[in-house]
């Protein structure tokens, strides 16, 4: 009995809010913690795709790479990447401010391509794969607000290139055969 009065009964409900408060902290710094590893992994990923798509449209004769076809290689959910095309730029037209206004420019097969891929969780829709999306959430008396971290984008531009070496003697004539058309006067 004496150890029951030794107890202050007023500090019990102090301990159990503060707990109550301390765990709620917890969760939401590791709901933002585990959303914020997340989409830098995302990040890492989109950048890998936006290279893979670059490389993949520039090898195959200009046919461009599709969201569906980076999801099976880089990405855990199906249907949240996109793929645009992007003007590209020449390193002569960079330096000297030339640089064409539209892609129509680059009609030619051997001109770089400029790719863009797009990860990002969409609107809340019916036919979304997230049953619930906090970002979307409308917080009321607030305006409306897009956290611009719900979404990743990376860019690559890739020259054209026709002629792969893939094994030694591909590489060894390749090598020949740059040499021989830079220096075209030395060889016969």
């Amino acid at each position: 009995m004496k150890l029951l009065k030794a107890i202050n009964r007023k500090k019990l409900g102090q301990v159990l809010a503060e707990a109550c408060i301390g765990l709620s902290l917890m969760v939401f710094a590791w709901i933002i913690i585990t959303y914020s590893l997340y989409m830098g992994n995302n990040a890492i990923r989109t950048e890998m795709a936006a290279r893979y798509a670059a490389w993949y449209q520039a090898n195959n004769s200009g046919t461009p790479a599709t969201g569906p076809q980076l999801d099976q290689y880089f990405f855990y959910q199906p249907g949240l990447s996109q793929v645009h095309q992007l003007t590209p730029v020449l390193m002569g037209d960079a330096c000297e401010g030339t640089a064409p206004t539209n892609a129509a420019d680059y009609s030619g097969q051997d001109n770089p391509v400029n790719v863009q891929v797009t990860f990002g969780v969409p609107a809340p829709t019916s036919s979304s794969p997230f049953p619930f999306n906090l970002l979307s959430v409308h917080v009321p008396l607030m305006p409306n607000s897009t956290l611009p971290i719900y979404s990743v984008q990376s860019s690559c531009q890739w020259d054209y290139d026709s002629d792969l070496w893939t094994n030694a003697s591909s590489a060894i004539s390749g090598v020949w055969n740059t040499l021989k058309n830079d220096l075209g006067s030395f060889f016969p």
